[in-house]
């Protein structure tokens, strides 16, 4: 008799069904892991098929053959190179940001700050007239001057914040005006417009409490015994090209209205002599002022450090330089004129003379080189307020040119007298002797 607590195994027909319960096995396939979609199964993968292996309990289990598993980093590379591109286009536009910060910062802004500007003086120069006192014309009265013309509508400079001196060097103009029929503005061929320069005294150099002084600014009397007629303003690039040629302008700030510059003492020489021939008139006739003209004239009866006083903050209001431009040149005439109605004195460019460096009366400096080069006045647009002074003296080479470098014009009424020739190189002089080095 069997024993009951003893099992005998099952037996199995050739179709694996139980031949006792005649009930089918249930099959136990293994989990699979879901699809790679990734990584599709390879081709020898597809067909390859799957097996079966035994239990040790009998039953089946399927086995499906395993993949191959991707290569290290292949899943995420595109989406580590979507994320690379989204840094990038980051990159760009953070770049894009800065660099139209700077164009707005450092080149628009201060191009509309200027345009501002320049308008805001137009409008400025324009109202002028109707606020200053008439000048009554000459007519038939007036001096005749070869090439010379009175300015009809002509106004007195506005005496407005200008120093003492000022209202008397003024009625000086008028009284040479009634007295010898000189007008007060008169304009030649070419449109240059000139201001009367009466004849008379005055101190050039500066005292030794002057601020910013040099060594050299020796006080001392100068007599101016003609009158003569100062360029109202510097020669612009319109004028010199009326004189040198449509295509000659050698000035990098350029504008019609702007003062010529990038001129060297002989370019300037060649101006003059050619506007003297183009009026028939002497060579000399128009010439560049000398040292102790141009300051006579920008003093306009003034001893004060500048026309208007010795405070260098109201200088903004006369002159363009360092601390209210827009580092270039400005238009003529933009500025207030000085008591004789000369614009632009002070600052803009610096104007060059007709006279070389020599020591005022009182400086014993020994002669050295640049005692043959010619003299510079004005102060310009680079420059601080100190170097603008009435009495401020410069000197450069005469082949020396500049975007700081331009001149005005000086037309005599008197014959003029044998003037520096126009091509006659600088003079030589003689050097003292160098100490000798022990």
């Amino acid at each position: 008799m069997p024993n009951p607590q003893q099992r005998t195994p099952p037996e199995t027909t050739a179709n694996g069904a139980d031949s006792a319960a005649k009930k089918p096995r249930r099959l136990v396939a293994a989990k699979s892991r879901p699809a790679n979609t990734a990584n599709p199964p390879s081709e020898a993968e597809a067909k390859s098929p799957a097996t079966t292996t035994q239990t040790p309990i009998g039953k089946r289990r399927w086995e499906i053959p395993p993949r191959t598993q991707p290569e290290a980093g292949t899943a995420s590379q595109p989406q580590r190179r979507r994320r690379f591109s989204r840094r990038r286009y980051v990159l760009w536009a953070f770049e894009l940001v800065i660099l139209l910060s700077c164009l707005e910062c450092f080149i628009l802004k201060p191009r509309r700050a200027r345009q501002q500007h320049e308008a805001k003086a137009t409008r400025q120069t324009a109202a002028v007239p109707r606020q200053l006192e008439p000048i009554t014309p000459l007519a038939e009265r007036a001096q005749a001057l070869p090439g010379l013309s009175e300015v009809v509508p002509a106004y007195l400079a506005p005496l407005d914040g200008l120093a003492p001196g000022s209202a008397e060097m003024r009625d000086t103009q008028l009284k040479v005006l009634e007295q010898e029929g000189l007008p007060i503005e008169v304009q030649n061929t070419i449109g240059m417009l000139f201001r009367l320069v009466p004849a008379g005294t005055a101190i050039i150099g500066s005292p030794p409490t002057e601020p910013g002084r040099g060594i050299q600014e020796c006080e001392h009397s100068v007599d101016f015994p003609n009158h003569f007629y100062m360029g109202k303003m510097e020669v612009t690039q319109a004028q010199w090209r009326q004189i040198m040629g449509d295509d000659n302008n050698p000035s990098g700030f350029r504008g019609d209205d702007r003062p010529v510059e990038e001129v060297s003492w002989y370019d300037c020489q060649r101006f003059t002599h050619l506007l003297c021939m183009r009026e028939n008139l002497p060579i000399g006739t128009y010439r560049l002022p000398t040292e102790a003209e141009w300051e006579y004239a920008c003093r306009a009866g003034t001893k004060t450090a500048y026309c208007f006083g010795d405070n260098p903050a109201n200088l903004k209001h006369w002159a363009d330089y360092a601390g209210n431009n827009y580092r270039r040149t400005n238009s003529v005439g933009r500025r207030r004129p000085n008591a004789l109605g000369l614009h632009d004195m002070h600052g803009n460019v610096w104007e060059w003379c007709l006279d070389d460096y020599t020591n005022y009366p009182g400086d014993d400096t020994p002669p050295a080189e640049y005692h043959q080069y010619p003299n510079l006045r004005g102060g310009n647009w680079y420059v601080e307020a100190p170097e603008c002074r009435s009495a401020n003296r410069a000197r450069l080479p005469g082949a020396s040119t500049g975007n700081m470098l331009g001149f005005r014009v000086l037309r005599m009424i008197a014959a003029p007298p044998t003037v520096r020739s126009t091509w006659e190189p600088p003079r030589q002089i003689e050097l003292a002797p160098k100490e000798q080095q022990p």
